[in-house]
C-alpha cells in the first residue's frame, strides 16, 4: 500500500487488495502516517493505520488512493492504454500541472491562486511547448513535444 500511496497515479487489478497491517505486529507505518492524510482525510487514514484493516480495489478507488480500477483480464491493456494517454502530452507540462499541484496542496485558496497564476503565466505561457500545443490545436494537427 505504500509503493500504491507514494504514485501520483495508481491503477490497481480488480484482484489488488491494500492495507496497513503493522499495528498488528505493534508498528506504525510511518510514511503512510504523513502521506494518506493528505490523500483520504485524517479519519480515514487514522482508521486504516489503526485497524490493519485489508481494503479491496474497490476500496481503495472510493478512498482516493487509487486512480482505476481494471478488470484482471484487461489490467495490461488499460496500463498501456493510460500510459500512451499520458506519453501524447508534453513531458515539461505534465511536470509544471504536477508542481501546481503539489506546491499549493494545504495552501490557503488566495495564495494558491497567486502562486498558480504566476506559474501559469511566467513560467508555463513561456514555454515552447504551451506555444506549440495552442499552434497544433489551431492548425487541427498533433503537436511536436520539444520538452521546453
Amino acid at each position: 500500500m505504500e509503493a500504491a500511496i507514494a504514485c501520483d497515479i495508481v491503477i490497481a487489478s480488480k484482484k489488488a487488495v491494500f492495507g496497513q497491517p503493522e499495528i498488528k505486529l505493534g508498528f506504525l507505518p510511518p510514511y503512510a502516517a504523513i502521506r494518506l492524510p493528505r490523500i483520504v482525510g485524517p479519519a480515514k487514514a487514522i482508521e486504516i493505520c489503526t485497524t490493519g484493516k485489508i481494503y479491496t480495489a474497490d476500496d481503495a478507488r472510493m478512498m482516493g488512493f487509487v486512480s482505476r480500477v481494471a478488470e484482471d483480464d484487461k489490467f495490461t491493456s488499460e496500463v498501456d492504454s493510460y500510459v500512451k494517454e499520458i506519453c501524447a502530452c508534453s513531458p515539461l507540462i505534465i511536470r509544471l500541472n504536477k508542481r501546481a499541484v503539489n506546491q499549493n496542496l494545504g495552501k490557503d485558496f488566495s495564495k494558491s491562486v497567486n502562486d498558480v497564476s504566476d506559474l501559469f503565466l511566467n513560467t508555463l505561457m513561456k514555454t515552447e511547448d504551451t506555444l506549440e500545443g495552442i499552434k497544433s490545436f489551431y492548425e487541427k494537427r498533433k503537436p511536436a513535444w520539444k520538452n521546453r
